[in-house]
């Protein structure tokens, strides 16, 4: 993770960094409302789905899956995709989100009892709140860097497909689907955070 620090010392926009990290922090936890999951998230339009011919059995597909700033993923699942991509646009809306979770952020809990070993990589990182965004510079903000960092690790994604209006549905995959950034210095790329409505 330190190598990942210092290099995002010199290549992340900082203040794009610090503008992401506040904006993840003042996400509300998930919540259910109407029979509905409302779930905070960094979305990823798919631009593309395929079907992979020879990768598919009676009840399951497998589809080769692009979407914008993450590396091309497969996902094998009983539902039958509409097929699409950047020449041929499909009028349904297809989401990769990654779920949110404020430990991410890697502030302290009250209730973890975690502490940071003295001589550490981590030892030299301030946590807490990023000050004003006019304030920032690289070394004043090491916690929004390090969130930077994290987000550039494999997680676990969703697909979810657009029902009506802002509605959305999960797509059930047989494994779960591991998405990763194409690239971790490309902070726009992670910076579309909203609460999505699935049903």
């Amino acid at each position: 993770m330190q190598a990942s620090v210092s290099n995002l010392r010199s290549v992340a926009d900082v203040k794009l960094a610090v503008a992401l990290y506040t904006q993840l922090d003042n996400l509300h936890a998930p919540r259910f409302a109407n029979r509905r999951l409302l779930l905070p998230c960094i979305t990823f339009l798919v631009t593309g789905v395929r079907r992979k011919s020879g990768l598919h059995w009676e009840t399951c597909f497998t589809y080769d899956v692009k979407a914008d700033g993450l590396q091309d993923l497969l996902v094998t699942t009983e539902d039958k995709l509409i097929q699409f991509s950047h020449s041929r646009p499909s009028r349904q809306r297809f989401l990769l989100v990654r779920p949110w979770n404020h430990h991410d952020l890697g502030l302290s809990d009250f209730s973890d009892d975690m502490q940071t070993v003295p001589g550490s990589p981590l030892d030299d990182l301030s946590w807490g709140h990023p000050k004003e965004v006019g304030l920032v510079d690289i070394e004043s903000q090491p916690q929004a860097l390090r969130l930077i960092a994290r987000l550039g690790q494999p997680f676990g994604a969703l697909l979810l497909a657009q029902q009506r209006g802002e509605e959305y549905k999960r797509i059930a995959s047989d494994h779960d689907i591991i998405a990763r950034v194409k690239d971790v210095s490309a902070i726009r790329d992670m910076s579309n955070v909203r609460t999505v409505e699935i049903l």
